[in-house]
C-alpha cells in the first residue's frame, strides 16, 4: 500500500509540476465558459453553457488530446458527455493560437459534434479567447 502511495504521489507531483490551468470562453449559438488543466498532451474541460438560466446549464466534461503541439499553436480532440439540453456525447476538435510573445492569452476555433443520442445531434462551432494562469513563455508583450 505504502508503495502505491507513493507511486500515486510521485506522479501526482510530477504531472502538477507541467500542468497549467486555464480558463476560456466560446462564443456560438450556444456559448459556455470552460475551465481546464493541462498535463501535457491531455487537457481535461470542464464547460457550462452561460447563455441560459441557472437551472439550464448544460455541463459538459471532455478530456482533450493535443494531436500537435507547438509553441505557439496546437491541434486538438478529444471526447467527453454532456447533460440536460442535448445530452449525450461530446465530440470537440480545435485550433488554439497563441500570437503574443507570453503565450498567456490565446485565440481558439473548434467544431463539436454534441448530444450524440436519443434527442438529436447538433454541430456546434465556436470561437473565442483563452487564457493560462501560471508559467509561460516570458518576452515582451501579453
Amino acid at each position: 500500500m505504502k508503495k502505491l502511495y507513493l507511486l500515486v504521489t510521485i506522479c501526482g507531483t510530477s504531472a502538477a509540476a507541467h500542468g497549467q490551468l486555464n480558463v476560456a470562453y466560446h462564443q456560438s449559438a450556444l456559448p459556455f465558459a470552460s475551465i481546464s488543466y493541462d498535463f501535457g498532451r491531455f487537457h481535461p474541460d470542464f464547460r457550462v453553457g452561460v447563455d441560459a438560466f441557472t437551472s439550464n446549464l448544460n455541463p459538459e466534461l471532455t478530456l482533450n488530446y493535443k494531436f500537435v503541439n507547438k509553441e505557439d499553436y496546437y491541434v486538438y480532440g478529444g471526447i467527453g458527455g454532456r447533460t440536460n439540453n442535448l445530452a449525450g456525447a461530446v465530440v470537440p476538435v480545435g485550433v488554439v493560437v497563441f500570437p503574443f510573445a507570453r503565450k498567456r492569452l490565446g485565440f481558439h476555433t473548434e467544431l463539436a459534434v454534441i448530444g450524440i443520442g436519443e434527442n438529436g445531434t447538433v454541430l456546434r462551432g465556436s470561437w473565442g479567447v483563452k487564457f493560462r494562469f501560471g508559467r509561460a513563455e516570458e518576452g515582451p508583450g501579453l
